[in-house]
């Protein structure tokens, strides 16, 4: 979005492509909800025009995408699917833990996990993890985590608005915005899946929140 070159707005386009096909391809739907969220916030905060073009890929989207695309996407919510109805009874499970375990938590690592929630699953459904970041966090670290996780996100999310609130173009003013819109979309991907149980993800996550932060002020400067 930044760069001035057409060579290097193609190439940092077809980069985009190839991850957007990947993402495409994995046929997870709480990924896709990250993304579009991710995409939605950094159109709103970086460009109006994008919004206008966003919402024509959209409107394009149904009649060029594959039909097992478009089942996958439109089976959310769907409680007969397989997949959805797996989650509802893990989560259901986990709530049911969080009874006893909810205050202080039951120690961190899915070992842990793996040994206390046999005893309140449902269905016997069996599970490495609860299948969502904040419930996971619930029963590792009990209300103190959670609590302190949300607070971290909230504070580096102000910090890096505040960029874009005060640096009105320029490389460091999107920056801080796709930041902004990657963190966002992690986070309601994390509503439907434990997305820090690879720890190489994990990794990720905490770069781009400090890069983010640390980051704006060298940025700053650059322009």
């Amino acid at each position: 979005w930044t760069r001035k070159t057409l060579l290097s707005r193609l190439y940092y386009f077809a980069v985009l492509a190839l991850m957007l096909l990947c993402m495409l391809l994995t046929q997870s739907r709480g990924c896709w909800l990250g993304l579009i969220l991710a995409a939605a916030i950094f159109a709103v905060l970086t460009d109006k025009r994008l919004v206008l073009l966003a919402a024509a890929v959209l409107f394009v989207l149904p009649f060029v995408l594959p039909e097992s695309i478009i089942a996958r996407f439109t089976s959310i919510g769907d409680l007969t699917d397989s997949s959805t109805s797996y989650r509802l009874y893990i989560w259901l499970g986990t709530l049911n833990m969080l009874k006893d375990f909810g205050i202080y938590g039951i120690g961190l690592g899915s070992n842990a996990f793996n040994k206390i929630y046999p005893f309140y699953s449902y269905s016997t459904v069996a599970a490495p993890h609860a299948h969502n970041i904040y419930l996971q966090l619930l029963c590792e670290t009990g209300i103190v985590g959670l609590g302190l996780l949300l607070l971290t996100v909230v504070s580096a999310l102000r910090k890096m608005l505040a960029v874009r609130i005060s640096v009105k173009k320029g490389f460091s003013a999107v920056f801080s915005v796709a930041a902004v819109s990657a963190l966002a979309g992690f986070m309601l991907q994390g509503a439907f899946d434990y997305v820090w149980y690879n720890y190489r993800v994990f990794l990720i996550f905490w770069i781009v929140m400090a890069a983010g932060i640390n980051a704006t002020p060298r940025l700053k400067q650059r322009q």
